[in-house]
């Protein structure tokens, strides 16, 4: 499913992942913080897949 996302939306997707990317080298900031970051992301990503 992450394929036709990333193929029906390939910008859209590249940012997300670019988003993840820069989340996970966050110095200085708590567990929690990069969790709910996470969490946004994944909750974009599954509206995504909600329009295929």
């Amino acid at each position: 499913m992450e394929n036709d996302v990333e193929q029906r939306y390939p910008m859209t997707f590249a940012v997300l992942r670019n988003a993840a990317d820069r989340i996970s080298n966050w110095k200085n900031v708590t567990p929690q913080a990069k969790t709910r970051k996470r969490i946004e992301i994944t909750k974009v990503v599954v509206a995504l897949i909600n329009t295929l």
